[in-house]
């Protein structure tokens, strides 16, 4: 395995509190009338045609905001499943034009963990997208293998693919003892290949802050670095509060490198993706516990590559 790795009006800049020397500017994702929403919770990213498509862990419609955090349309499918599938990230293999999404495959019980155990492959055409292309692929049994598909035992919040070697990269959150990313061959997992079993592609020790975990919550392939962009937030239980978030590059032959470290404290990154010259990270505030909207910050993606020949 190697590599991975329709526009509206600009919207106002939020203010917001961040790390030291984080560049960019941060914009509050808002409605086409530029209100705010009453609740959003972008779970995550993937930057398509010039603007982002956006995934919410609350529904299963896909939004699509143009760079500045403005929403432009909402995009369903009848093949996807009546019942909430809590979306935590979303890829976009461009060779193909074929996005997938990926539910949390977490759960308190049997039901809630079936239904929250999905993985979508479509296509998006003309603004919308097309039914007939909308498949449904299977990491349960996998994951089943490892031991890990079980109430309680693990939760995905990372999604990325390489289009050169054809892998899907699937990050956990939890177990939260280290950061995982596992590697699924794409083409196995479309078959339905009953012995596949997933490789650790990596995983690192990500930290904490104030005893609580650093954990993963969006991948991004880089495909000119030949490695995963990663970002771990933090979640401090039972409060809910956030403390902070980091930025990482990793991959299979280096050690991790920190790209930037504990930025955007109160806010939760959970979207993380790349285009025309900037990087998109979408965070998920929970707005009801911290009375903070969803926001989207833009960063200059060669500022933040460069770190790399600094480290």
């Amino acid at each position: 395995m190697k590599k991975l790795l329709l526009v509206g009006l600009l919207a106002a800049p939020a203010s917001t509190a961040s790390g030291d020397d984080v560049p960019g500017v941060v914009y509050e994702l808002v409605d086409g009338s530029g209100s705010s929403f009453d609740r959003f919770e972008a779970s995550g990213a993937s930057y398509f045609a010039g603007q982002l498509l956006i995934v919410d862990d609350m529904v299963n419609t896909l939004f699509v905001f143009d760079t500045a955090g403005r929403l432009s349309a909402r995009l369903e499918a009848s093949g996807f499943l009546n019942e909430q599938a809590k979306f935590e990230d979303i890829a976009y293999l461009e060779a193909q034009n074929t996005f997938f999404a990926v539910g949390s495959h977490s759960g308190w019980s049997e039901e809630w963990l079936r239904r929250f155990s999905v993985l979508y492959e479509f296509r998006v055409a003309s603004g919308t997208i097309e039914e007939a292309s909308v498949r449904r692929l299977d990491l349960t049994p996998a994951f089943e293998r490892l031991g890990l598909w079980k109430p309680h035992g693990m939760k995905i919040e990372g999604l990325a693919v390489d289009p050169s070697d054809q892998y899907l990269f699937v990050g956990l959150r939890e177990p939260v003892d280290r950061a995982r990313v596992y590697a699924f061959p794409l083409e196995a997992l479309r078959r339905g290949d009953p012995s596949l079993r997933p490789d650790v592609w990596v995983e690192f020790d990500a930290g904490f802050v104030q005893n609580t975990p650093y954990c993963i919550s969006a991948l991004l392939w880089e495909p000119t670095l030949q490695g995963l962009l990663v970002t771990t937030s933090t979640e401090e239980e039972p409060s809910h509060r956030f403390l902070g978030n980091r930025l990482w590059f990793v991959g299979p032959d280096r050690e991790p490198v920190l790209l930037l470290d504990r930025f955007d404290e109160g806010m939760k990154a959970e979207g993380l993706t790349a285009g025309g010259g900037s990087l998109f990270i979408a965070f998920d505030n929970d707005q009801d516990d911290t009375t903070i909207p969803s926001r989207l910050r833009v960063l200059p993606l060669d500022t933040i590559l460069e770190k790399l020949d600094a480290k």
